[in-house]
Formats: structure tokens, sequence, C-alpha cells
């Protein structure tokens, strides 16, 4: 099993709708209703950790923590809510809501996105420092003058948020990240990615913006181990001759090796098109690339369990609303494509897939996620894919092709009524936020979150759901 970065969720404290659960495939729900009313949970002290390797471990103390954004805020300071970050702290149960940390509105905007897959634009995390606590890349407000609105159009200033024993501390300022000399950071700066793109064992970051003509972009690497003024060990950068919509790097392997770095291009609302960048030592100039099917989803995984890194590249759904522009191609519409590493420059021909779709049509917007996840710790990985209205179905390698495992999806809704509840059935099935380990028990979890909203940046109320469709926790950040 490849290590997962980031994520989800538990709930050490509840219990009331913890209840047993059928296997994915059943399309059963739980028995026991959802409560209607918001969860409240005491808050305790953060435990304090000595430093590990343990991915989104911000506290060093061996456990996965659960880093998210919402917008949800029942009391806007200014009538208009902004992301906050928040941390939920893990613990042999998993993440504990008692031990969180939350952030103000207004102040940081964690948007790199998990090398896993899973929904929308996540925290990620890496141990820039090489202290043995993850730290946490950040997105910041270039000055008071530009306000909000940068940070939340998910590009701005990069800064790094610096985990310790206690983890990181919501009050004290991100510390702003060293560019190339002369360099400044703009808004046109995608969110960070992070991963190890020379192979030496240290974390590194990787941003991009296009040129003014948008015909090509420029792709900064910053490599670790990085100061705590934030000046990283090198910096180097590249040209890439096409406009760039996104980041997305592989998880560091177990054993060491390079991430290759996934360039997503500009799609103006429909299937990106993808260039894989092979990643090495040396300058990032020299490094090879190959053109990828197009899909807008994207996960690193190993679904074969050769110890190779796999890519599944997917379609979200999502469509160009313009007349002529509203279709994909065959190869593309409602397809899932895997390409079975080692993903090198005569990468194989993908394995295709159709997507459960059910009685859904693309439109303007994503309305899929996808995640790679080894959910009974064998090592190898499946795909999930979540739905909005629909739940999550699971796709495995079977040696032939890509098939779906079993005939219905996993299905939690939020509550019908309350200060939680979203509209009809379907507004309430809760999307696939992403999977990891959060118990340390050697298996991931699917991580699922209720949207108030259906915007994909609201989550108030979570699921883990281990292997078997059992719930091995929920609880509401609504009540943070």
């Amino acid at each position: 099993m490849l290590p997962r970065r980031l994520v989800l969720l538990p709930c050490v404290l509840l219990l009331s709708a913890c209840g047993g659960a059928p296997a994915p495939g059943t399309g059963a729900e739980t028995e026991t209703a959802a409560p209607e009313e918001v969860r409240e949970y005491e808050t305790a002290p953060v435990p304090e950790g000595e430093g590990s390797a343990v991915p989104d471990d911000v506290n060093g103390d061996g456990f996965p923590d659960l880093l998210f954004t919402t917008r949800y805020d029942p009391d806007p300071e200014a009538g208009f809510p902004s992301h906050r970050l928040m941390t939920v702290h893990g613990s042999p149960e998993g993440p504990d809501p008692a031990t969180r940390t939350v952030w103000s509105p207004y102040t940081v905007l964690p948007a790199t996105s998990s090398g896993t897959g899973g929904e929308g634009a996540r925290p990620g995390t890496a141990d820039l420092d090489g202290d043995g606590f993850a730290d946490i890349p950040v997105l910041v407000h270039a000055d008071d003058e530009l306000g909000f609105g940068m940070a939340a159009s998910g590009r701005g200033p990069g800064a790094i948020v610096w985990g310790g024993p206690s983890g990181p501390d919501s009050e004290t300022p991100p510390t702003p990240i060293t560019l190339l000399a002369g360099e400044g950071w703009q808004d046109a700066f995608t969110a960070l990615a992070n991963g190890d793109f020379d192979g030496d064992g240290a974390p590194d970051l990787a941003a991009a913006k296009a040129s003014a003509n948008g015909e090509a972009s420029r792709l900064m690497v910053m490599y670790g181990p990085f100061d705590r003024d934030g000046t990283p060990a090198r910096s180097a950068q590249r040209t890439v001759d096409a406009q760039v919509g996104g980041l997305v790097a592989e998880p560091p392997a177990p054993g060491g090796g390079t991430s290759r770095l996934l360039f997503q291009h500009g799609d103006d609302g429909g299937q990106s098109e993808n260039t894989l960048l092979l990643t090495g030592p040396g300058d990032p100039a020299r490094w090879e690339s190959v053109e990828l099917v197009s899909g807008s989803l994207a996960a690193f995984g190993d679904l074969n369990s050769d110890g190779e890194g796999d890519l599944a590249l997917g379609d979200s759904g999502s469509r160009n609303d313009e007349p002529g522009y509203r279709t994909e191609p065959p190869e593309v519409d409602q397809r899932v494509n895997v390409y079975l590493g080692p993903l090198n420059a005569e990468a194989a021909a993908p394995l295709a897939a159709d997507m459960p779709t059910g009685d859904s049509s693309p439109g303007y917007g994503a309305s899929r996620a996808m995640a790679m996840c080894d959910l009974d710790g064998d090592g190898t990985d499946v795909l999930a894919v979540g739905r909005d209205g629909h739940g999550v179905d699971l796709l495995r390698h079977t040696g032939d092709g890509i098939e779906v495992d079993g005939a219905e999806p996993l299905v939690r809704r939020g509550p019908e009524d309350g200060p939680l509840a979203a509209g009809d059935a379907a507004g309430r099935v809760a999307g696939l936020f992403s999977c990891a380990d959060y118990d340390a028990d050697g298996a991931d979890e699917l991580a699922l979150a209720h949207d108030l909203e259906g915007t994909r940046d609201t989550p108030v109320r979570w699921w883990i759901t281990g292997d078997g469709g059992e719930d091995e926790a929920s609880f509401d950040s609504a009540a943070f």
C-alpha cells in the first residue's frame, strides 16, 4: 500500500449514529436515523508528540490528523462566510473531535490537493523542515488591501503553517515561502503541490502560473528541506507549453523515489487535458513529459499491488456550457482511465472502464470525486468513486481490466430536518472526501462528508466507514 496523504475523521465521543452498516455494494444505509441536532464536543488538550513519519501527523504523536476547510459558519463576522481551516487530532480510536484546532475566517486557505484523490481542493501536509512534525502549505492574503478574495480564489502567496509537539498554533502567522531571487508571489500562481520531486527524501513544493497570453506556464519548484524562515534549500523553474489549471503530486513511496507531478491544463469548465512530468534529480527543465488522456479527476495509488505507482484519471462530470463545447470524446465521457506503473515515457495505454452513472448527466461543475484506498490492508488499492446524490462505488483491478465491485453504492445521508438539513434525499447524500488509515490499524477507511449547501465546501457532518461498510466514527464539524 502506497502512503496516504491527508484527511479525515472519526467520532470517539458520539456513538448514537455510529451503528452497524452494510458492506459497500449492498446499497443499504445505516439503520440508525441521522441525528437532527448538531452534536457538541467539549474541548481537550492536544496530545503532545515526539515526532513521527506518519502523513498528516501535525503533532507528531504517531496518529494521522484530519485537516479540512469549511465555509459553514452560523455566525459569520462580516455577513459573508469565509473558509476556515480545521484540524481534528488523531488518537488510537481515530481523530478525536474534542482535540481540535480551528483557525479564524479570513486567515489562511490550505488548497493543496491530495495525490490519492478525493473531493475538492483539500489541505495537504509535508514535513518541510524535517523535524518529525507535518507542516501545512497554505495560501495567505498578499496584504490588507487585497482582502480575502485572493486566498479564497485558490491562488495567492504561499506560506507554511508549522507543525509541532502540540500541533500548529492558529494564532501564529504563517511563514511566507521565499521564491527565486527577484520573484514575488502573485495571484496568478496555483495552489501548492507537495511531493519529493528529486527523490532525496526531503519534501518539495511546486506551484505554477500561466503566461500573459495563456499559451504557456512557468513551473516553480522549491526543494526541501525548508528553513524556518520559509527559505527552500534551492529553487528552480521550467516552462510547460500549456495553460495551467492545477498540479497533483504523487505521494512519496515508502522505500523512497521520486514523486511524479501531474500538470492539469486549464479546462474552461470541461475535462482537463493532462501532462505527466517525469521528475527526478537535476534541473526540472530536463524532465521528460508524457501526454495522457483528459480527465479532471486524478488519483495515484497501487491498484495491482506490484509496488509501482499507478495513476487513475476520470471524468468529473463537468462540461463547458458554451454552445459547441458541451461534450467530451468517447474515451473521456463517463470513463475512468488507469495507467498502470511504472509511470515513465514508455507508459502503456490505459485500462478504461465506464463510471457508474445511474440517471445523471454531465453539467457545468464537478459532480464526482475519486480516491485510491486500501480498505482491507492487503496492499492492493481500490478506486472509490463518489457521485452527487448517488453515493460511493468501488472499482477494482481484476487482472484483465477495471470493474465495478458490487451492484449498489454505499450511501450515508444527512438529517431530513433540523439545522443540518439540506433539501431532498439526493441532496442529503454524503460525498466522498478522501480515504486514509485514520485509526492506524493498517487499513484505510472512507471519509464521507455531508455538505450543507451541496457546494463541496460547507461540510458539516462526517462518517468514517471501513471495509465491510461499518461506520467506525461520525461527528459534526458544525459544532466547532
